[in-house]
């Protein structure tokens, strides 16, 4: 698998993804990511991997601007009819890969990612991405799986990695010189 074909996979599941995603995480990953990147009304937040705008939407009402980027244009048209149905008006979207996001260095404060790592083929190369748009003392989190076994998933939905340990996500966030790391699970199955 690489990253040709989970761009094709999103490409052709687009229009079904918002309910083909709802089984396997909801709501609660919006909270974590606006706790653990310390969301005020005055931040400008990059969704990494937007998709439909899931995240870009939930984030949008406690910031000043959601920028959503995903490699996968038919995903983002479906996110900005998303976005517009639901009235976000500080949300825009950009087409553009994890590991090349086309914005200047510390552009943002903070970058989050759902559900996007275990579809990089180098997931250090984007953490570090992350990193280098996102300013100085700024925030870079993500949501993931954890490791498993479910080898069915890399058919079935385009996974490059079998989810991550604690460990391995750490190793990744020191890797990309992000300086502090913290874990916790959402206890979603």
């Amino acid at each position: 698998m690489d990253s040709s074909q989970v761009k094709a996979f999103f490409d052709e599941v687009s229009v079904e993804w918002d309910e083909m995603r709802s089984s396997f995480y909801n709501e609660a990953v919006i909270d974590a990511l606006a706790l653990h990147t310390e969301a005020d009304p005055f931040m400008t937040v990059l969704d990494v991997g937007t998709g439909t705008g899931f995240v870009a939407a939930g984030l949008a009402p406690g910031v000043a601007q959601v920028v959503g980027v995903d490699n996968s244009l038919e995903m983002l048209a479906v996110a900005e009819t998303n976005l517009a149905e639901l009235g976000v008006g500080n949300a825009t979207l950009a087409g553009g890969a994890t590991d090349a996001l086309p914005f200047a260095d510390g552009n943002v404060d903070a970058a989050v990612a759902n559900m996007v790592l275990h579809h990089a083929p180098e997931p250090v190369a984007m953490l570090a991405e992350m990193a280098r748009v996102t300013r100085p003392g700024g925030w870079v989190a993500i949501t993931d799986e954890i490791e498993h076994t479910y080898e069915w998933m890399r058919i079935e939905q385009a996974d490059i990695w079998l989810g991550f340990s604690e460990a391995d996500v750490a190793g990744f966030f020191a890797d990309a010189r992000l300086v502090e790391f913290g874990y916790a699970s959402l206890g979603m199955q």
